[in-house]
């Protein structure tokens, strides 16, 4: 779908679309960073000195231990005694959205940063959002590009790949058929919400037990203006226990992403249903529970002999919300034996060895304007 057709079937849905008016931030904001974490003590020190290490001082960092069975309280503990600016919550494990939302009840700040337990941030983090919100004040979202590291902390390349980072309002180019994440959207640790956006959209329902930061992916853009930051603050690690960030699908990892999909089209529902005041008498909300190309990618993992209807149940509006190489992917799959499918799956969901050169392939093109004037020319 074109740029001006999702322009045209927001504007018919809800008329000119208005962006959540914000406070005023304070000269010098509090910056709250929200940590989850659960048995990530082999990560969980090195994320939280990058935070109490900032060149921006005012800020506080919460932490959530979602139940930990490791070293992480004892680690947590040590850390707490060393700086009061950090503040620690205990519960039982229950999954990232609630181990957030724990956090999100005891911060104090205007600025909230979301950090995941397992990255860090780098030391001008805080105060190039601070600056950034300072300059855009009527932005509710601050992104931000991260460095894609492995465990140990070796470069691979930068978060998004392909993408630039969107900016701006973007609210007339999204579909309202289907919830759609923008392209080039960073994960967790590089977003940033005023207080007023955050208070909208936490709590994230409690069936998030990973990648909870796909509600706020997909209902911050519907509320405010972003501004973008088109630099790494922060570094994304791969270790091989992330939800997205793995080099290789199992049937489980996918069945689990497609219960995360289908939370994230549930909390985009309940979103538009809240404002069906803003509607049109005749605007039909969309489903409750629509399949979703994950759910045909769990049939298609599974060698389900059936994966075709799966596909076919799939609302085209799904589809039309996805970045054209993502539609064209899609589209392709069908055509594929189980054996390819899940060969491609990995390469365009995952985080493959050939991905990761292609990456610093086009990184490198992106940064040097020698390379850029060259190809030009050629």
């Amino acid at each position: 779908m074109s740029s001006a057709a999702k322009a045209s079937d927001c504007a018919k849905v809800f008329g000119p679309p208005r962006p959540m008016e914000l406070p005023p931030l304070p000269d010098r904001p509090l910056a709250s960073i929200l940590i989850s974490n659960y048995n990530y003590a082999a990560y969980l020190e090195a994320a939280v000195i990058s935070s109490i290490e900032q060149t921006y001082d005012r800020l506080e960092v919460v932490v959530c231990d979602d139940g930990s069975t490791d070293a992480s309280p004892e680690i947590l503990a040590q850390l707490q005694s060393r700086d009061s600016r950090i503040k620690v919550v205990y519960q039982e494990n229950g999954g990232q959205a609630l181990a957030l939302n724990a956090a999100f009840l005891k911060c104090t700040g205007d600025i909230i940063c979301l950090l995941d337990a397992d990255d860090v941030f780098m030391p001008d983090k805080v105060k190039r959002v601070v600056d950034a919100c300072a300059a855009a004040p009527h932005c509710g979202l601050a992104v931000n590009r991260m460095l894609r590291v492995d465990r140990t902390r070796r470069y691979l390349g930068e978060v998004p790949l392909l993408s630039s980072l969107a900016s701006g309002w973007m609210r007339p180019f999204l579909s309202l058929r289907a919830p759609h994440v923008l392209p080039g959207f960073p994960p967790s640790s590089g977003l940033s919400l005023h207080r007023r956006v955050a208070e909208a959209i936490f709590p994230i329902p409690a069936d998030f037990k990973a990648y909870a930061d796909m509600a706020i992916q997909v209902l911050a853009p519907l509320m405010t203006p972003i501004v973008a930051i088109d630099a790494p603050l922060g570094e994304y690690r791969i270790h091989g226990a992330n939800v997205f960030a793995v080099s290789k699908f199992t049937e489980d990892g996918v069945r689990n992403l497609a219960v995360y999909e289908r939370e994230r089209w549930r909390v985009w529902r309940r979103y538009l249903e809240s404002r069906l005041s803003e509607m049109p008498p005749n605007f039909c909300l969309p489903s409750a529970n629509a399949p979703s190309l994950m759910d045909y990618a769990y049939a298609r993992f599974r060698s389900d002999p059936r994966f075709k209807t799966a596909y076919r149940k799939v609302p085209p509006e799904y589809m039309r919300s996805l970045p054209l190489i993502y539609q064209w992917y899609w589209r392709a799959s069908i055509l594929l034996p189980d054996w390819l499918f899940k060969k491609s799956f990995d390469f365009v969901y995952g985080q493959t060895h050939a991905k990761m050169i292609m990456g610093r392939v086009l990184n490198a093109f992106r940064n040097n304007p020698w390379l850029r004037t060259r190809a030009a020319d050629s």
